[in-house]
């Protein structure tokens, strides 16, 4: 299984990996984390990009996340993958427009450090179960 992060903050992106890889230890797991959307971006339009989880932040510095997901949604390959928006926004109307565009869940960055490891190995549970690992 493969996830990806994607967040223009370096500083989040190093907690995010010191968080997910104490919880994805000895699991047969490959994470990566991107700092610049315009890369994923590519990816998705090439189709280079492998992942059963892409974890978003929504307000990114050139192309926004609800662009991203609602670009990856609109590629065959990408259709079924979860995509999880981790995201400083928290407004009622910001997430509904996110879920209306394809992003499968909405995790507030100020929330706690356990509850955010709990987020995310309960997002990565799912997809294993779905793919039956």
């Amino acid at each position: 299984m493969k996830i990806i992060f994607l967040d223009n903050s370096t500083i989040v992106l190093q907690t995010l990996k010191t968080l997910v890889l104490e919880l994805i230890e000895n699991k047969e797991i490959e994470c990566e984390f991107i700092d610049d959307e315009r890369h994923l971006y590519r990816a998705l339009q090439e189709q280079t990009l492998e992942f059963e989880i892409l974890f978003s932040e929504i307000t990114l510095q050139n192309i926004s996340g609800y662009e991203v997901a609602k670009y990856a949604r609109t590629i065959e390959k990408y259709q079924d993958k979860r995509i999880v928006a981790i995201t400083t926004l928290f407004k009622d109307e910001e997430k509904q427009k996110g879920l209306d565009i394809g992003i499968d869940a909405w995790f507030v960055k100020s929330i706690t450090q356990d509850s955010l490891q709990k987020s995310i190995l309960e997002c990565i549970e799912l997809v294993k179960k779905e793919l039956g690992e």
